[in-house]
């Protein structure tokens, strides 16, 4: 995937990014080609594939862009003192209420690995999370915790998007502190 400052390229980047999301509007991603995102993002395929590997590096480029920017996993509410256990839950549990919508188009489609991805990549690079913890430590918390997170974000999609922000906190911690062994 593009990672550099092109205006250009950055610009196209989104505009596939977007013409992904409106065609999964209208079909499942199986049947979504790169010649049809390339035909709704009026971008060329060349232009495509130097931006892009696959039609799952744009959802991934989405997911990063679009829903995981602001992720902050590390800031207690006011007045609230909080573990950094407790805070990941709160964080997360909120980051699910608001994108039940682009979860539940993951879970039909199939794709929702992209979550952990993105999970893994927004703990993996933020520097709060587990800050004393050696980096393999940190790395292997930061699977773990993305992967409970993502299997948590399926079922609720799976069971129709009906807990709310504080059952999906409590739950998480729970499941994710071990108090359920």
């Amino acid at each position: 995937m593009y990672c550099g400052t092109n205006k250009v390229a950055l610009q196209s980047q989104k505009q596939i990014a977007e013409a992904m999301m409106a065609l999964l509007g209208e079909k499942p991603f199986a049947r979504i080609t790169v010649s049809e995102l390339c035909k709704e993002a009026e971008i060329s395929r060349q232009t495509f594939y130097s931006l892009f590997s696959s039609r799952e590096s744009v959802m991934e480029f989405a997911l990063q862009a679009r829903y995981c920017e602001g992720l902050d996993i590390a800031a207690p509410e006011r007045g609230r003192e909080e573990t950094p256990l407790s805070q990941l839950c709160r964080s997360y549990s909120g980051y699910i209420l608001q994108n039940r919508g682009l979860i539940k188009m993951l879970v039909d489609n199939r794709i929702d690995y992209l979550l952990y991805d993105s999970f893994f990549d927004a703990m993996d690079s933020c520097e709060c999370f587990l800050r004393g913890a050696d980096p393999c430590t940190r790395s292997y918390a930061a699977s773990f915790y993305a992967g409970g997170i993502a299997c948590v974000a399926r079922r609720y999609a799976e069971e129709g998007c009906c807990s709310s922000a504080d059952q999906l906190e409590a739950l998480l911690e729970t499941l994710l502190s071990g108090r359920l062994f």
